[in-house]
């Protein structure tokens, strides 16, 4: 009988750890019960009760925002590592993964790469349900990799940049190598035959890239007549994504610059030809997230996975 009131108070610690974990990371007490199921009182209890055993405040609230105190923050990190090593301990005992992964990805990376290949990760991990929203991305040279997606809402993002996500944890995935590619039927009637023959035919442009193909030009020293570059050039239509412009040129359209892993299989099938050298522009497809998250065994698996394929 003398054990029991030390029980209570490490079932008091054990109960409250992961609403303690969730509202330190999520800055909420609401979307940290929307994550752990409950409803916002009782996360909200969950935390009082042990404020009032420690004799600490964990968070200062100020109506419906609070924000972590240097002793929540403290106990938050130590819960943060116990339910990461329990969560380790499950699997390795279990030997499968479930819960859920939220995937957020660039409308083509996803469309074009990440969805034919994605079946194959979850047949490992039948445990596991996967949901994937897109994301956005600013390829012009004004803004340098903006975090325009909220952390705490995806665990891994598939997007693109220089490597500027800080204070988030990146792990690059492969760097960008752009080529010129076009339908044969095109390439045929528009009597192309070496690089510098694109700039006297329709060209395909994306809307935040409006000077890609005069950096192409310049980069691989292709020599463009007077008159044909980008900002002279009218015949040239433009879209937002790079699977719109993919359309475009498997439809005859005209001729496209666009990442080497999206058209791969397209030349390979003789869908589209290559035109032009191939060019490494100095940026990068990366996974991007929180520290917190890429630590949890479901993150974990899926970056292995992105490294192996």
């Amino acid at each position: 009988m003398q054990n029991t009131p030390q029980r209570g108070s490490d079932s008091l610690i054990l109960a409250a750890l992961p609403a303690i974990e969730a509202a330190a990371r999520l800055g909420s007490f609401t979307r940290a019960a929307q994550e752990l199921g409950l409803t916002q009182g009782a996360v909200s209890r969950r935390i009082q009760s042990l404020e009032s055993h420690l004799g600490v405040a964990l968070f200062t609230r100020q109506g419906r925002a609070v924000k972590i105190t240097t002793d929540g923050l403290r106990l938050a990190e130590t819960a943060t590592a116990i339910l990461r090593q329990i969560e380790t301990t499950r699997l390795e005992l279990s030997g499968s993964l479930t819960g859920s992964l939220r995937i957020g990805v660039l409308p083509s990376l996803g469309g074009l790469w990440l969805a034919p290949r994605l079946q194959a990760f979850t047949q490992l991990h039948p445990g596991l349900s996967v949901s994937v929203s897109t994301v956005d991305a600013d390829f012009s040279a004004a803004h340098k990799d903006p975090v325009n997606w909220d952390p705490s809402l995806l665990d891994i993002v598939l997007t693109w940049g220089h490597g500027g996500w800080a204070p988030l944890t990146a792990k690059t995935l492969f760097r960008e190598e752009m080529i010129a590619v076009c339908s044969p039927d095109f390439k045929t009637g528009h009597a192309i035959e070496a690089a510098a023959d694109l700039w006297t035919a329709p060209r395909l442009a994306h809307t935040t890239r409006p000077n890609a193909w005069d950096a192409y030009a310049e980069a691989r020293n292709i020599a463009v007549a007077p008159g044909h570059t980008s900002a002279g050039h009218a015949s040239q239509l433009a879209f937002d994504h790079f699977y719109m412009i993919r359309e475009g040129a498997l439809a005859g359209s005209g001729s496209a610059l666009l990442p080497t892993f999206l058209v791969a299989k397209d030349v390979t099938g003789g869908l589209l030809v290559q035109t032009g050298p191939t060019w490494g522009t100095g940026a990068q497809y990366a996974a991007v997230g929180t520290s917190t998250a890429f630590g949890r065994p479901a993150a974990k698996a899926f970056l292995d996975w992105l490294v192996a394929v």
